[in-house]
């Protein structure tokens, strides 16, 4: 009676293990499988956008960290700075001017260490200095997205402006050259960046989202 009662509940643990070593029927995979492409379908044009918004997003945040960074180092070194903005290569340059003329009114004058991008014709032009020429040290460079391009940029200045490439100065005083950059990505999705040059508060819009 004993070895029955045993053989009965060891056959009926053995059955439990079989189905619980089952698994999933393919009737459920292909529904989980449907399910998930349908999810994915709704999502990912939405995560594409979110995508492209991110880049401009982080391209007007470098030029924010760049603008800040050069004018704080400007004062805190008691030098002169540059922001470059190269509409081409879609970068941007953070460069430091020390020695030769006190003046950064030239135009091209930080351009100057880059014999490729063309700007010894410029430098001489209204700088009124003979003194030696000023070294120029890059101090920073960051690249914007590859969706992002830069579609428009004026100064408080004016003129500054050269084969795709723009400045801003910036002064020891904690003054620099106010500026409007505007960005765009492939969406056309715009990021629109305000400088005030006295003060140097800086702010960001997004007029096309």
């Amino acid at each position: 009676m004993h070895d029955s009662g045993s053989q009965w509940n060891s056959d009926r643990a053995g059955r439990t293990k079989v189905r619980s070593r089952r698994g999933f029927t393919m009737i459920e995979i292909l529904v989980v499988v449907v399910i998930a492409g349908i999810i994915a379908g709704i999502a990912m044009p939405g995560f594409v956008r979110a995508t492209r918004g991110a880049q401009l997003r982080t391209a007007s945040r470098t030029v924010l960290m760049a603008h800040k960074y050069a004018r704080s180092t400007a004062v805190l070194r008691q030098t002169q700075m540059a922001l470059l903005i190269d509409s081409v290569g879609k970068e941007i340059e953070i460069v430091s001017l020390t020695g030769g003329p006190n003046s950064l009114a030239s135009r091209g004058a930080f351009l100057d260490s880059r014999a490729s991008r063309a700007a010894q014709n410029v430098l001489d032009d209204d700088s009124g200095s003979s003194g030696p020429a000023p070294a120029i040290a890059s101090e920073l460079v960051r690249r914007f997205g590859k969706d992002v391009k830069v579609e428009a940029f004026s100064s408080e200045r004016g003129d500054q402006e050269l084969e795709g490439y723009f400045w801003v100065n910036y002064y020891p005083n904690g003054m620099s050259d106010g500026f409007e950059l505007t960005m765009a990505d492939e969406s056309g999705k715009r990021a629109v960046i305000t400088t005030e040059g006295i003060s140097g508060s800086a702010e960001v819009e997004f007029p096309r989202w």
